[in-house]
């Protein structure tokens, strides 16, 4: 199975525009809660998310969608790798790479973080008790799955 498109979306939040073009695609307005995951769509700032698109013409329906509201689509595929982390010693394994409170009151399950990890950077996305996924940039993905295989 192919990797899904990653998307990078900038855009006004409080357009109706926006957010009627964004549900028309993909089923659900990008959230507004900071670090929120809604449907394959990751807070990463007021105005910036992270689309996991789930149709190979997600990219190109968006733009159009969007056509004449200010904002930018861009296809970000290439420039993340998603690692996935599970089991009982995911969360003790993470917590020796990065600073991020895991505690699941305040890093619950449907959450996201950008944060350092193990000396790089990355998104981190909570999908269940001990189970993450981590985006990390194409270039430092060797090097980070490395040093988890090694924790």
């Amino acid at each position: 199975m192919a990797e899904p498109t990653q998307i990078a979306l900038r855009g006004n939040a409080a357009d109706p525009r926006f957010i009627a073009a964004c549900e028309s695609v993909l089923g659900a307005a990008p959230p507004s809660v900071p670090n929120s995951v809604r449907s394959g769509i990751f807070w990463l700032g007021p105005d910036e998310w992270l689309v996991l698109g789930r149709e190979p013409d997600d990219l190109s329906r968006l733009r159009e969608a969007l056509r004449g509201v200010h904002c930018a689509v861009v296809d970000v595929s290439s420039s993340r790798v998603a690692l996935e982390l599970s089991g009982a010693r995911a969360v003790e394994i993470l917590c020796s790479a990065c600073t991020l409170d895991f505690d699941l009151r305040s890093f619950p399950a449907g959450s996201c973080a950008q944060t350092n990890i193990a000396r790089t950077q990355g998104l981190i996305h909570r999908r269940a008790e001990n189970e993450f996924v981590i985006f990390v940039r194409s270039s430092f993905a060797r090097y980070l799955r490395g040093w988890l295989d090694q924790a």
